[in-house]
């Protein structure tokens, strides 16, 4: 199941124009690297659930059968939360567990592993976990030598020695902690999994040890955007080339590209222009004459006619974003 149900608030005036899980990043919707990644995996029956803007979800992917998936929709009239989604959809999921990930998160990760890993623990859930120096500060989950998780949020049994890290949202849900879970607005962490490990559940960690964003916040999306066109290979399996230029752009032979850029399909950049580095330049959108640009991500079919940098800029104009 991805979980593309949320507000988008964190994502201001961006949230309010598309939903987070599908933002372009790199030119993709960052939905599209989770589709990905769970049909390498052979997880082609998809379900995803709906709320602010699902129609533009429903738009973006359709039956899945482009990406070879089966993607059936859970729409939600109101907010369930990622508890309350997964009992809502719990009719479309079938008897097993579920693998669950959010719309908004783009990570180099074995989905298959994951997988492997909860059937051989004979877990009650699997939680991919990642290390991170602001986890105490975010709602750490411990883990001890093992693998097995003994506190969430700070309540469990520390057993000592055990290591704290951040959740992704990547996660295994089986058939007892989903019986936990009601449609209503309810949480997986704090209405399923807290419970189950004071009463004894066996909950185990998966430590995902490569790349991994997720795009709740302007900055956080502008950097995820900056950080794959420096990088793309910290991405092993992409939708598609995440820097470079689409062959059906145009680029004028007086503008000047400065590496890393991203000129996807149909794009223009006009006469003397200067883009670069670090510019995404979305479908068939437009630079003007002269135009500078540096760290900027702009949106599909949007003509820029003015510098920028450090911004993202929508049909709704640009919107700067702060570095740090």
């Amino acid at each position: 199941m991805l979980l593309a149900a949320g507000r988008s608030t964190r994502l201001g005036a961006l949230g309010s124009r598309m939903p987070k899980p599908l933002v372009p990043v790199c030119g993709y919707p960052p939905i599209r690297f989770g589709l990905a990644a769970l049909v390498r995996a052979g997880l082609t029956d998809v379900v995803v659930n709906l709320h602010h803007h699902g129609d533009m979800i429903r738009a973006a992917l359709g039956d899945g059968a482009a990406f070879g998936a089966t993607v059936t929709y859970s729409p939600e009239v109101e907010l369930l939360g990622t508890g309350g989604g997964l009992a809502h959809a719990r009719p479309l999921l079938g008897v097993g567990p579920v693998l669950a990930m959010n719309g908004k998160v783009v990570a180099d990760i074995d989905l298959r592993a994951v997988v492997e890993a909860h059937l051989a623990s004979g877990a009650d859930a699997t939680l991919v976990l990642r290390d991170d120096p602001r986890a105490r500060e975010w709602g750490p989950i411990a883990a001890d030598g093992t693998g097995r998780i003994v506190s969430i949020l700070g309540q469990g049994l520390d057993s000592g020695g055990a290591v704290e890290r951040m959740f992704t949202g990547i996660q295994i849900v089986g058939p007892t902690i989903l019986d936990r879970l009601r449609p209503v607005f309810c949480d997986t962490v704090r209405d399923g999994y807290i419970p189950a490990l004071r009463e004894g559940a066996n909950i185990r960690a998966f430590v995902l040890e490569g790349y991994f964003a997720e795009h709740s916040t302007p900055e956080r999306y502008l950097a995820g955007n900056l950080a794959l066109l420096r990088e793309p290979g910290l991405l092993r399996y992409a939708p598609g080339p995440l820097d470079g230029i689409d062959a059906t752009a145009f680029v004028d032979p007086t503008a000047r590209l400065q590496p890393p850029v991203r000129i996807d399909a149909g794009a223009y950049v006009g006469a003397g222009a200067v883009v670069g580095p670090g510019v995404v330049l979305g479908a068939r959108a437009s630079v003007g004459a002269g135009v500078r640009l540096e760290r900027v991500v702009v949106w599909p079919d949007v003509v820029v006619a003015a510098d920028a940098s450090d911004a993202v800029i929508t049909p709704d104009g640009a919107v700067t974003v702060g570095q740090g």
